[in-house]
């Protein structure tokens, strides 16, 4: 879908009339790919979330969507889980010739694992120290934490796409299983909240860092601290 789109970019360029504007029409063997057809968590149903539908649960008072569970400080089933994915992310690596976006915080898939402790120190308050990574300039703590998200984010998509093939066409159905079913997702919305807790809103006004680590559509909207259980 990305290199229709590019292409059909790209042809405009070679129009002598000024400006150019052109709707991007689908051929109707990709029609399923339009946007209007990826659903953003399970309750927005297989047709995506309209606006009528989001509407429509406003007004009932139904939340529009669920979000990730409250995370509770298992580290251990959170190393079940990512030991569980290995061999998936192995046949991942195999069928795509050993490409993988994991390895931004200096892990590799054999040691994600160290990604995932570093993120769950920092959600329960301990102090982290960046790793090396070769990079000319150090990054911040908060910085690192986010790589660490992001090497996470992607181990677990990337051996979700090799159980489910299937989810290269939805990606709604790789997201819903990682921030609806799985533990990390748990974990990386509870990091979302807790980066945004200690981020001085002055130097990043825009919670840069935070931003994206959970996509619209899963929990509730706006930045709301509400994925962490506190001990009692």
């Amino acid at each position: 879908m990305q290199r229709l789109v590019i292409r059909k970019a790209l042809e405009l360029l070679s129009r002598s009339e000024r400006p150019v504007l052109e709707d991007l029409i689908l051929p109707p063997e990709l029609e399923h790919l339009d946007a209007k057809h990826q659903a953003l968590g399970r309750s927005c149903g297989p047709s995506g979330c309209d606006l009528e539908t989001i509407l429509a649960a406003a007004d009932s008072g139904q939340p529009i969507s669920v979000g990730p569970r409250p995370y509770d400080r298992d580290f251990a089933a959170i190393c079940q889980e990512l030991l569980r994915l290995t061999g998936s992310h192995r046949r991942y690596c195999d069928l795509y010739g050993g490409r993988t976006q994991v390895g931004f915080s200096g892990v590799t898939p054999e040691t994600v694992i160290d990604a995932a402790n570093v993120v769950h120190r920092f959600v329960s308050g301990e102090k982290i120290v960046p790793r090396e990574r070769g990079a000319a300039e150090p990054i911040s703590e908060k910085q690192f934490v986010r790589l660490s998200v992001d090497d996470l984010k992607a181990f677990c998509l990337e051996a979700r796409l090799a159980e489910d093939e299937s989810a290269l066409e939805n990606a709604a159905k790789a997201n819903d299983w990682l921030w609806l079913d799985s533990r990390v997702g748990s974990l990386l919305a509870a990091a979302r909240d807790r980066l945004i807790e200690v981020t001085d809103r002055t130097e990043d006004p825009n919670w840069i860092l935070a931003r994206g680590i959970v996509p619209r559509g899963y929990g509730e909207s706006g930045y709301g601290m509400t994925h962490v259980v506190e001990e009692e």
